[in-house]
């Protein structure tokens, strides 16, 4: 009974004031770390469908499939690995519409969502700026007949940016006779040496994706659990 309340208690105080700090996902890459991203209020449709998959545990076992230099992206939230095969990640959501025009520019570490040629077509595809592309991924709206739509950032890195690098420096392979056209540019481990099949240990693995509290919101838990706990004990 206890631990309900205190459970109870802390629903309520993370949906009180902690709610205003943006959220972050700390993403845990095996062999190599974890990285962390915050989320931005102002592109609230794509911050909320992110963290959808990520509380469904959708990026865990996830691979990074794509490390791009010709852009500078490294892009991931679309497939997985298993056994011997590549599987899409499920889509149960809608796709989200387009809000570029709300976010940050494609600057060096910020978070992106990755779509189709249909501007409205995100779902939990994501990359990583590895540079500065806001003159590639940015929208344009003049001069007319040359508009371009750009591409939706959402979030930016915090912590770990070298986790982003490290995955960045990896010998890139083009596994499209293996595994089809969209893992022309793909990372993986020195373990492959392009003598044999595929094996999971060769894939940067996402191994798992979680919201991370703030300090502040970690502090208002403990006061809340023991404040909770000594009313119990009068």
């Amino acid at each position: 009974m206890r631990r309900l309340a205190i459970a109870c208690l802390l629903a309520v105080v993370v949906a009180g004031p902690a709610a205003a700090a943006p959220f972050q996902v700390q993403f845990d890459v095996q062999y190599l770390g974890s990285f962390t991203v915050e989320l931005h209020d102002d592109t609230p449709l794509h911050r909320d469908n992110f963290l959808q998959y990520v509380t469904d545990g959708a990026f865990a076992d996830s691979i990074i499939h794509r490390s791009d230099r010709s852009v500078d992206i490294i892009q991931g939230g679309g497939f997985y690995f298993v056994g011997t095969t590549i599987m899409d990640i499920p889509i149960p959501y809608d796709p989200v519409p387009h809000e570029a025009d709300l976010g940050w520019s494609n600057l060096l570490g910020t978070l992106s969502a990755a779509r189709t040629g249909d501007p409205d077509s995100a779902t939990s595809g994501w990359f990583l700026n590895m540079a500065d592309n806001s003159d590639i991924y940015d929208p344009v709206t003049e001069p007319p007949g040359e508009e371009r739509d750009g591409y939706t950032v959402f979030g930016h890195v915090v912590d770990g940016w070298d986790v982003a690098e490290a995955i960045y420096a990896l010998t890139v392979w083009d596994a499209t006779t293996l595994l089809g056209g969209a893992f022309g540019d793909l990372p993986l481990h020195d373990t492959f040496d392009n003598t044999g099949p595929l094996y999971a240990d060769d894939f940067v693995i996402i191994t798992w994706a979680e919201v991370v509290p703030e300090p502040a919101t970690l502090a208002l838990l403990a006061a809340g659990a023991l404040a909770l706990l000594r009313r119990r004990r009068k």
